[in-house]
């Protein structure tokens, strides 16, 4: 009954569209077949049983697009999304408010154009939103309830202005959001200075490298400043970089702690035509996010915004096929359990939270496409954890900070500029405090746009 009223207004919404000086609709539908071996990074599930875990599974998601404009400058839209593993109900991530293949509305907003004639947009209600990168804000295909303001561009500078409501609890504490930044285009430059504040008072769970067990907070507020830079280059040369600082508080029952850190990616090289193999493309990309001490009580120093890229649908996304790393997460790191060992035998298991914090990633990725519909390409990572926690260490497994490696190896076919046939198999090479077995994911997708 509740998929059926929402078809039904979603086609209500269509129909008081149909007199809109033009109506756009769209669709797409992407299918993807999953292979995950050893998820958790234990060689061992539970340790000491002598069983890996395997994950399999095929995951499809839906996309239908409506979209009105009215004059002058009047934009009325609404997005209908399903997702959800074939053959199954139950949730796989507990991201998305239906992951059974019920629809949901990801999108349904107002937005209004060149106000006066002057270069102003105005949009309103659950709408798509990106701050540059995403690294510190993506609604990753749920959608903001938020208003947006932008201004510009006024002699070159264009100024943006965003709040969403992420959370709210009517008579108790919210959680709220609020963006104002500033752009510049330079010739062949792009710069993007930011201010992110994050204001949660719902009550939110919250620990740290030297407090593993979540508490109640009070109330958590960060705030970030962000600088963006890229340039295309001559001869196929270009850069992109992105440095974000962070501080704040956190207020718990027993204490107010300061935040800070901060984060940094990089990622140059070349897009250029080869004689041989035609469009290629070279490049280094390096990233850190810093991490808490062990040694500051009072302080936690690990970059974490709440709002990051992290999900493209209901797998993790990252750099790493199966590690999906950004800088300050990575794939299925709640579950990840470091045995610690004496010798060869096993005394001990911690969680990956409390031994280690942060992330460093140095990394290269290559691509060829010797036809205008073929991409063959190959990615190298090397991971590293920025802090180590010096509690109950005392053991020689846990005196490194290395994470691992991992090899990506991907190709991808499209037909017509409608159809794209892909597969990426990504082979995690985990340092010996992770195990030494090793992880990996192979996916299979096909997408379809109309």
């Amino acid at each position: 009954m509740r998929k059926f009223l929402i078809i039904a207004g979603f086609l209500f919404f269509g129909s008081s569209l149909y007199g809109a000086s033009k109506l756009d609709i769209g669709a797409d539908y992407r299918f993807r077949g999953v292979q995950i071996n050893n998820p958790s990074f234990t060689s061992e599930t539970p340790i000491g049983s002598g069983k890996t875990i395997e994950e399999k599974y095929y995951s499809q998601r839906a996309k239908v697009y409506l979209k009105g404009k009215l004059d002058p400058g009047i934009e009325i839209g609404a997005v209908l999304q399903s997702l959800g593993v074939v053959g199954s109900t139950a949730p796989l991530r507990n991201r998305y408010p239906k992951e059974d293949f019920s629809p949901f509305i990801e999108n349904a907003y107002l937005q209004a154009n060149e106000f006066n004639d002057l270069p102003i947009s105005f949009t309103i209600g659950r709408q798509a939103y990106a701050w540059g990168t995403g690294l510190l804000l993506s609604d990753d295909d749920l959608g903001f309830d938020g208003i947006r303001l932008e201004l510009g561009p006024f002699w070159g500078f264009r100024t943006h202005f965003f709040g969403a409501k992420a959370k709210e609890r009517i008579t108790e504490g919210d959680s709220d959001l609020y963006l104002s930044g500033i752009s510049y285009q330079w010739g062949i430059h792009k710069f993007q200075f930011g201010y992110l504040m994050e204001e949660d008072k719902s009550g939110a769970s919250y620990s740290n490298i030297t407090a593993t067990t979540p508490v109640t907070a009070d109330n958590i507020s960060r705030q970030f400043f962000d600088i963006q830079l890229k340039g295309d280059l001559e001869k196929g040369a270009f850069y992109r970089a992105e440095y974000v600082m962070q501080k704040g508080t956190v207020k718990i029952p027993t204490k107010e702690l300061t935040l800070s850190g901060s984060a940094l990616t990089f990622e140059g090289g070349f897009d250029f035509i080869h004689p041989r193999y035609k469009r290629m493309i070279l490049a280094f990309v390096f990233m850190q996010g810093s991490g808490d001490s062990s040694s500051t009580d009072a302080e936690d120093e690990k970059f974490n915004p709440s709002f990051g890229h992290k999900f493209d649908g209901l797998e993790r996304s990252g750099h790493g096929e199966f590690f999906a790393a950004n800088p300050y997460s990575f794939f299925n790191e709640d579950k990840v359990v470091v045995p610690i060992k004496v010798g060869e035998k096993i005394v001990n298991t911690r969680s990956y939270s409390s031994l280690f914090s942060g992330i460093r990633m140095f990394g290269f990725r290559g691509a060829i496409h010797p036809y205008k519909s073929f991409m063959a390409g190959l990615e190298y990572y090397i991971f590293t954890a920025m802090q180590k926690s010096e509690i109950g260490v005392g053991a020689p497994s846990i005196t490194e900070k290395s994470l691992g490696r991992e090899l990506v190896i991907k190709s991808s076919y499209t037909y017509d500029e409608k159809i794209t046939l892909g597969i990426r198999w990504g082979k995690f090479f985990p340092s010996s405090i992770l195990n030494d077995v090793g992880s990996s994911r192979l996916m299979f997708e096909a997408t379809g746009r109309f």
